[in-house]
């Protein structure tokens, strides 16, 4: 009796160990695929193959309204798309999301994505965007999409935020936090 307990102890420890070994596995595997890195202006991103980076994060702290043609010309934050892999391409998607603090209306949110002010760029409501991604109680606004070969790096994007000038400072102060979002899928 005393060798069959002793056995059915070392078993359990031993499946116990696997276990563990196989989780460390895990989550060490998914560190390497997964890593941001930021400061108070600029993010590095990298999921998998792809690698986003930001510039200018503090643009999304929108503080005070504006008129269109202000908000065009204001501080853009710019970000590229690198796809690492040498042999696989990737397609992405770059959303827009209001953080949970955020209690401002989103039609007087105003956008621009394409490029820069003084080649005409326009502007939309942010609450127009579509398509939208919505996840866990919060709506995400598609800002760009695209797919790159293997290696390859798309060229650098601008996108300027601000409140409409028919707000007032007090609906705006402290109220709009606006972070982005990025989904990618490498094509086999």
């Amino acid at each position: 009796m005393k060798v069959k307990d002793i056995i059915k102890k070392q078993t359990t420890v031993i499946a116990i160990a696997v276990a563990l070994v196989a989780i460390t596995v895990i989550g060490v595997s998914y560190a390497i695929f997964f890593d941001v890195k930021k400061n108070t202006d600029n993010q590095v991103i990298t999921a998998g193959t792809l690698k986003l980076t930001v510039a200018g994060v503090s643009a999304l702290n929108v503080s005070e309204p504006l008129d269109g043609t202000t908000g065009l010309a204001s501080s853009p934050v710019s970000y590229t798309v690198k796809n690492t892999d040498s042999n696989l391409p990737a397609t992405y998607k770059i959303y827009i999301y209001a953080d949970t603090t955020n209690t401002m209306d989103l039609s007087k949110i105003k956008i621009s994505t394409d490029g820069n002010a003084s080649k005409g760029s326009t502007a939309k409501t942010l609450s127009s965007i579509t398509p939208t991604l919505t996840e866990n109680g919060k709506t995400y606004f598609q800002i760009d999409t695209g797919t790159l070969a293997a290696g390859a790096s798309g060229s650098t994007k601008y996108v300027r935020v601000w409140v409409d000038e028919d707000s007032l400072v007090g609906e705006v102060t402290g109220k709009v936090d606006l972070n982005m979002y990025i989904i990618s899928e490498v094509q086999e």
